[in-house]
């Protein structure tokens, strides 16, 4: 039952030391970079497919790689993805010759792929290994809510409370938004000090 604490305590304080702020990137890409609501929803098609080819690619080569590592490797990207986002934020990706949308597609591609085979699959995978006999659905439930609960409750709840306190952004004025990026970037590094509350297979 320790690795289930540990998993739940996990989730919390990821949530809560690693902010996220999807509602201020939508005004962003659709406000600054003029992105059409059809752009946005074929992205938005684009991340669920790359969904498919991760689960695929985790069946093919990752199924018997230690959990601990692979989110290891998932919290290395997810910085890349952070300070990814921070260039776009800043424009540095039309400095280097790279147009919009070949960086948006790019990055969501690659990402989302990444997102699927480093972080979402092991740790379901790892909620069925750590989950006891007999009470399998609910103990599964449970560890699947409180993971949904920090990404879509917690984590969003942090970054519009950092920004209400410390930043100030909101649909009219985005002038502000690369420091939120600065400020994810900045947390995604803090989380890998949760890295040792993640099971190994021993």
């Amino acid at each position: 039952m320790r690795e289930i604490y540990f998993i739940i305590i996990f989730f919390i304080v990821k949530g809560i030391l690693n902010p996220t702020f999807e509602e201020f990137s939508y005004f962003f890409l659709l406000n600054v970079i003029g992105v059409s609501k059809f752009l946005f929803a074929l992205l938005v098609l684009v991340g669920q497919i790359c969904h498919v080819i991760g689960a695929l690619l985790y069946k093919a080569f990752c199924r018997n790689v230690d959990t601990r590592w692979m989110i290891f490797w998932a919290m290395v990207t997810g910085s890349i993805g952070s300070f990814l986002n921070f260039v776009f934020a800043k424009r540095w990706n039309l400095d280097m010759g790279i147009p919009d949308l070949v960086f948006l597609f790019f990055t969501d591609v690659v990402f989302n792929v990444l997102g699927v085979v480093l972080y979402s699959l092991p740790i379901l995978a790892l909620f069925a290994k750590i989950t006891p006999a007999k009470i399998e659905g609910t103990i599964f439930a449970f560890l699947t809510g409180t993971m949904n609960l920090a990404s879509t409750v917690i984590s969003p709840g942090m970054g519009t409370l950092i920004n209400a306190q410390f930043v100030g952004v909101n649909k009219k004025d985005l002038s502000g938004y690369s420091t939120l990026c600065l400020i994810a970037f900045i947390a995604s590094i803090i989380t890998f000090a949760l890295l040792p509350l993640i099971p190994t297979k021993t």
